[in-house]
């Protein structure tokens, strides 16, 4: 049992909140759900949509194919014809003019939305709370008591005349679309879902990036708003001062990064956030990161580029950058989490990396990811319990012996003496420079100081790499990483079990250090081999080959800012199964 809700309209509309709301609903009715929301990049204006697919099994991939739909405009029904079915169930304003639904094959359910709306509430913009309550009426066993809720939470500040308006406007929506389904003869839609104890959590990628950095013990962050990064920053700013920390909206990416290596050379753990053009802006910082050993998180929330790009669309195409930016040789650890439960541990793991090794660490999301919710699995207190945090080399204290900032040692990590040790005074400078950090153009320090620097990646073993089999004895591999790792293996999912084929299932975590020999070991013995990835390059294919990957191997790739259908990504799978390489 599957089925997929969507609302559209014009931005400004609350087509946001309704969705959010109409997810959590589903959320606390006991079903997996995924959500794809699509909008322009404007503040008004432009068609926006929320889309919420759910199943008592879990779901990640968009699919062709909607089951309700509430259309506030002629452009709801232009960006969805192609998910309509004779089968979806069409919720619309009976004076809104829709002519383009005429040409549609669909169950079309007029209603007088704004006139109820006004009648109830006296404002149109209500007919989210009317269209809502039709829409979940078309579910049969769906218990609504959570939007009762979130009414009462949204408008008990402004009054309880206002709560009870709302709740009326819902419920005369839910009862009228009862009243069509019974006068036409329309079944509902049955939605039953079997117990099965394990608790859950709904949550964006964003959402578990920033949790993970305040369970790492993050004290500063700073940012500057960017599309699809924002939500960081405003996560950050309402909730760090409970941890005991500051977060700063500065007044450029530039002065975010600067000041977030200032609050690490002080001793705290610091990150960014952005996407993008922001992060173009942040190279050179991030080169003074390296050069001056001092830790520091970004976290780059990719979009469609180059320069502004496509602000408001999905995108995997700055991985290529991301291990290499920066002039001089830099070495930095590149993490790219694969879903919000994964971007909490990793985030929490990238701060302890950076203090381990002392450098940056950079953590890639996407659009898809980082602003889209999905039901993860459950942060409990033995997950923190498992998580330590490590802040390797770290001098606070007074020691017995005598410690340079830049110290040569044997793996390359230096002793990170904090500020205001006594007897441990030291310069920081983005020149080369000697172990107490003093400016120098020796070229025998210039040498010894490359290499210390680049031993510390040496015998880096930290991977997060993982691999799983879908069936047995399988012969094809198709390598996938973020939110896409997850689409794939639906589709493999549902392969295996209509045509017997069996799939391995590669996800790097961590790419770079790059995982070559993990990568190797996992695609041994295969006889087909598939990246996907959405970008035009195949930039983690290359990057396997970059490093001295053996194997052949096919792309199925997608640039057009928009994420993977499951019918087309199957159709794709299917396609190189067999194709000569």
């Amino acid at each position: 049992m599957q089925y997929v809700w969507k609302i559209s309209g014009e931005q400004g509309e609350g087509i946001d909140s309704t969705g959010h709301i109409f997810a959590m609903n589903v959320f606390r009715n006991g079903f997996e759900l995924a959500t794809y929301r699509k909008y322009s990049s404007r503040i008004k204006g432009g068609n926006t949509t929320f889309e919420v697919r759910f199943s008592e099994n879990p779901v990640f991939a968009r699919v062709k194919k909607l089951d309700v739909l509430i259309a506030f405009d002629e452009n709801a029904i232009l960006v969805s014809k192609e998910q309509i079915k004779s089968s979806t169930i069409v919720i619309f304003d009976e004076q809104s003019g829709i002519t383009d639904l005429d040409k549609v094959d669909c169950i079309k359910l007029a209603i007088p939305l704004s006139k109820i709306a006004r009648d109830i509430t006296g404002t149109a913009i209500s007919k989210n709370m009317v269209s809502l309550g039709a829409s979940i009426a078309l579910f049969d066993g769906m218990d609504y008591s959570y939007v009762m809720d979130q009414i009462e939470k949204r408008f008990s500040k402004k009054s309880m005349e206002i709560v009870e308006k709302n709740k009326r406007a819902f419920l005369e929506g839910y009862n009228f679309a009862k009243k069509f389904l019974s006068d036409n003869s329309i079944l509902p839609y049955k939605v039953v879902k079997g117990k099965d104890g394990v608790k859950r959590m709904i949550m964006s990628g964003n959402e578990g990036l920033a949790m993970g950095a305040l369970a790492a013990g993050c004290k500063y962050f700073a940012g500057y708003p960017i599309t699809p990064a924002s939500s960081i920053l405003e996560f950050m700013v309402k909730n760090i001062g409970n941890f005991g920390g500051v977060a700063v909206q500065t007044e450029d990416e530039i002065s975010a990064i600067n000041s977030v290596i200032g609050a690490s050379l002080a001793g705290v753990r610091a990150m960014t956030a952005t996407s993008g053009p922001g992060f173009s802006l942040m190279v050179e910082a991030i080169g003074y990161a390296y050069m001056t050993e001092t830790p520091i998180v970004i976290a780059n929330i990719q979009r469609g580029g180059p320069s502004t790009g496509l602000p408001t669309k999905t995108e995997d195409g700055d991985i290529l950058m991301s291990l290499f930016l920066g002039h001089g040789d830099t070495e930095k650890i590149v993490i790219f989490p694969s879903n919000p439960y994964e971007m909490f541990v990793y985030t929490f793991q990238a701060f302890n990396l950076a203090e381990k090794y002392q450098l940056p660490v950079i953590i890639l999301s996407d659009l898809q990811l980082g602003e889209n919710v999905y039901t993860t699995k459950y942060i409990d207190d033995s997950l923190l319990d498992e998580l330590k945090v490590d802040r390797g080399k770290y001098v606070d204290y007074e020691p017995n012996e005598r410690l340079y900032r830049y110290q040569f040692t044997e793996d390359g990590i230096s002793y990170r003496i904090i500020p205001s040790v006594k007897g441990l005074q030291f310069q920081t400078s983005g020149n080369e420079h000697n172990e107490k950090g003093f400016i120098t153009e020796n070229s025998s320090i210039r040498k010894k100081m490359v290499e210390k620097r680049m031993r510390k990646l040496a015998n880096f073993n930290d991977y997060f790499f993982e691999f799983e089999d879908i069936g047995s004895n399988p012969k094809v591999a198709i390598v996938a990483y973020g939110i896409n790792y997850h689409f794939v293996k639906e589709v493999c999912v549902e392969i295996n079990k209509s045509e017997g084929v069996s799939f391995r299932l590669v996800k790097p975590v961590v790419l770079y250090p790059f995982p070559i020999e993990k990568m190797e070991g996992a695609l041994e013995g295969m006889d087909n081999i598939i990246f996907v990835e959405q970008n035009y390059f195949g930039q983690l294919r290359r990057l396997y080959y970059m490093f001295g990957g053996k194997n052949k191997s096919v792309l199925i790739n997608k640039y057009d800012g928009e994420p993977f259908f499951f019918e087309d990504l199957y159709q794709s799978i299917k396609e190189k199964l067999y194709s000569k390489v």
